[in-house]
């Protein structure tokens, strides 16, 4: 309870505002000065002075805490940044996206082609392997028909020789006659074609004809019946260095020893 008389703090302050408006209403301009403003919310000391505001220290510290449209705007804010950002990400994406797609694609195109590439060498390296064990068995076969003729013309050279040999010996003694092919009378190239006609070989009458027909043998592998040829001479190798020929009118075909100047070839 309040005491008789006494005003309340609020009744202070509004009697003290009227009293100084009225005042100031009442003597003009140049008095309102003089009579100072009470500010709503300030309480009036006794006489009619406004109170002095406290000092900062001890007012209370308003709240930290934002209000809830400041919070909501920050938080729009953020949402808008976020979806500019979005923004600008998925347009870079679908500007890259041509890119990316041309590279994978010519990635692929690459890898393709290599593939084929091995492909293609690989089947070359099998067709060339093919080639060649048909070729070697080719070769290998041909090397065994060409010994096997080879050991039939052999055996059948050696026969023939032997007809070449005899008939040979059977000619010692007749005289030279040129160009002539028997059975009279020879001359060195009528006398081994003659003979070798008995093995079935057909020889031009000329030297030198039947040495280009011939291959060269050295003397150890001479077999009888192998050809004796020189310079513009031909004679029939009869075995251990001895021969057959018709040297001339005056030896006549004769049966002797070969003389320097003649080699052994083979037919």
């Amino acid at each position: 309870m309040r005491a008789l008389g006494e005003r309340a703090p609020g009744e202070n302050l509004l009697d003290a505002g009227v009293q100084s408006r009225l005042l100031a209403r009442r003597a003009g301009p140049r008095a309102l000065r003089s009579f100072p403003l009470v500010r709503p919310g300030a309480t009036a000391l006794p006489g009619g002075r406004p109170a002095t505001a406290p000092p900062r220290s001890q007012v209370k510290p308003r709240s930290t805490l934002k209000p809830r449209s400041v919070v909501n705007r920050a938080i729009r804010a953020v949402e808008r940044a976020a979806r500019t950002n979005a923004r600008r990400v998925d347009r870079g994406l679908r500007l890259a996206r041509p890119q990316r797609l041309a590279r994978t694609a010519a990635h692929r195109a690459l890898a393709q082609q290599r593939r084929i590439l091995a492909q293609r060498a690989l089947a070359e390296q099998r067709r060339i392997a093919l080639a060649n064990r048909v070729k070697h068995r080719r070769i290998a076969l041909a090397n065994r028909a060409t010994m096997r003729r080879s050991a039939v013309l052999r055996r059948t050279s050696v026969r023939n020789m032997r007809a070449v040999v005899a008939f040979a010996r059977a000619q010692v003694g007749k005289r030279y006659v040129r160009g002539g092919e028997g059975p009279n009378g020879f001359d060195c190239s009528g006398f081994t074609k003659r003979a070798y006609a008995r093995a079935g070989l057909r020889l031009p009458h000329s030297s030198g004809a039947q040495a280009r027909r011939a291959r060269p043998v050295s003397r150890a592998k001479a077999r009888p019946g192998d050809l004796v040829v020189g310079r513009g001479h031909v004679g029939i190798y009869m075995g251990r260095g001895m021969m057959i020929d018709a040297g001339n009118s005056r030896t006549g075909v004769v049966y002797r020893k070969l003389y320097r100047g003649l080699r052994v070839a083979r037919l």
